[in-house]
């Protein structure tokens, strides 16, 4: 019987220390990819932009919502430095997938394999460039189904070309 207790709780021990270990070997950095498009349009009142801020999540991890079900978490947002050449009027985040975990009791609300934020940008009159440069960074925290790892804030441009 002590032997069965030994060989299950060193078992144990080996399955924390791979999970352990796999979740150094990865950077937080490095689960998300960020991209954009975006749609260019005049009107009366100058230019107005709509970009899309597209999240692209590693196979096997998630991020938290822009809204978590639990305040502990920390929630996924993007923010744009601020600037002379446009305004930001606008952010609107996907919903969320409410998924249950292993290591969770209730529903979590998450983002997986791809996310979409959706801005809208007001380009400034005075300005005169051809390409606008749109900088910010976005904060996620990762995880998969044992771990979660450091929440993070990458930094984030695009160009966009003006019509």
């Amino acid at each position: 019987m002590k032997t069965v207790k030994y060989v299950a709780l060193v078992i144990s021990i080996l399955f924390l220390y791979n999970a352990e270990t796999f979740s150094q070997d990865v950077k937080p950095e490095s689960v998300v990819d960020i991209s954009s498009r975006s749609t260019v349009n005049k009107s009366s009142n100058g230019t107005e932009i709509e970009l899309k801020v597209i999240l692209i999540i590693e196979d096997t991890w998630h991020i938290n919502a822009h809204k978590p079900t639990d305040e502990s978490l920390t929630p996924t947002s993007v923010q744009f430095d601020k600037s002379k050449d446009f305004a930001i009027t606008g952010i609107k985040y996907p919903p969320a997938e409410m998924l249950k975990l292993q290591f969770s009791n209730q529903e979590l609300a998450l983002y997986e394999t791809q996310a979409t934020v959706k801005t809208k940008i007001i380009v400034s009159k005075n300005y005169k460039g051809k390409e606008l440069t749109v900088k910010g960074t976005l904060q996620y925290q990762p995880c998969n189904n044992q771990t979660c790892l450091f929440p993070v804030k990458k930094p984030f441009s695009f160009d966009i070309k003006l019509k």
